[in-house]
Formats: structure tokens, sequence, C-alpha cells
């Protein structure tokens, strides 16, 4: 196992090179229970997430990630990370075209501005989450991401549309037809 000495700590490595542990208090241990690394990391984690290239990276990154071994991710991109950042780029772009005193960065859903603002931690250990923050969705929620199926939306627009699917509102839009219908015959 390969071994060295960062920011005054002794370091080694698993088997795979993947992982790093430190010697803190004469336990190996990982890099979030060492103080001045887990200190730095926040800060440069908060400056970066705060950012639109961080906060749409961590959007993107989370469509790939698998959570854990024991739930197998359901829907798997049919699309690379660079065909993804298009599409966000694209939708910009059409945005801007679409509304010109605007920078283009609206919710599919709403039109509205879409904000890049990291998790806070209110100090129970809990975070919030900006309602208006980026997002990414399928528009239809029984297909995977893949072109014509991703947009660009706010956390909220994304949460309130939740797994209904099209078939789904042109129900909902039928349904409204036929409440008003009744409600002028009464």
């Amino acid at each position: 196992m390969p071994t060295g000495i960062r920011l005054g700590y002794k370091i080694k490595y698993n088997q795979n090179k993947t992982t790093r542990r430190y010697l803190y208090n004469n336990k190996w241990v990982p890099t979030t229970q060492v103080p001045e690394i887990r200190k730095k990391h926040r800060l440069i984690g908060f400056n970066y997430m705060n950012t639109e290239r961080g906060c749409i990276k961590e959007c993107v990154d989370g469509i790939f990630k698998i959570k854990d071994d024991k739930r197998k991710k359901k829907w798997i991109p049919e699309m690379d990370k660079k065909g993804i950042w298009l599409i966000i780029m694209n939708h910009i772009c059409r945005m801007k075209e679409q509304f010109p005193d605007s920078d283009g960065r609206l919710c599919f859903f709403c039109k509205k501005p879409w904000t890049y603002i990291k998790r806070r931690n209110d100090g129970s250990g809990k975070t919030t989450v900006t309602l208006t923050n980026f997002s990414l969705d399928r528009f239809d929620c029984t297909k995977t991401y893949k072109e014509g199926n991703i947009v660009c939306c706010h956390i909220s627009c994304n949460f309130r549309k939740g797994s209904s699917t099209p078939k789904d509102w042109r129900i909902y839009i039928e349904a409204e037809k036929e409440l008003k219908r009744i409600n002028e015959m009464e």
C-alpha cells in the first residue's frame, strides 16, 4: 500500500489507490475526519458549488451516480455528460431568443430565472434546498435521460411535476374541461 505525507499527516491508500486515509490521533481515518482538511473542503466546496458551473456539474453528475450497491439506478442515461451539457447550453440559447432581456437561464416550465445556491446546513445536520435552484428533469418520467426528454427547470417545478406523465396532463385537462362544463350547467 503506497504511503506518504500530506498536510503534516501520514497518508496511506487502499489497494485500488482510490481512497486516502490519514494518520490522525494515532488512528487511520478518512479525509472527512481531519479538521484542517474538512474546513478547507467546506470553504472550497461552498465557493465552487455556488457557481453556475459547480451547480450544473453537481446536477449532471447526479444523473450518472448510482447511490449505493443495494439500489440499482432505474434510469440509465442514453447519452454522455457532454450531450447533457449541450442540451443545457442550447436551452439557454433558446430562452435568450425567446426572452431577449434575460440571460437565458430560465425554467422550462415557469419561465422564471433559476439560481445556483449551495445547500445550507441549518446547524441541526439537516440541509435546506433552494427551490429556485437549477435542476434537470425528464419531461416524460416513463422514459430515461435522453435527447428530447431532458429539460432545464427549477427544483420546485421538478418537484411539482413529480412522477406525472404527459398522458396524465391530458387527463387532467380533460377533467378540468368537464368540471367547467358541469359548473356552467348548474
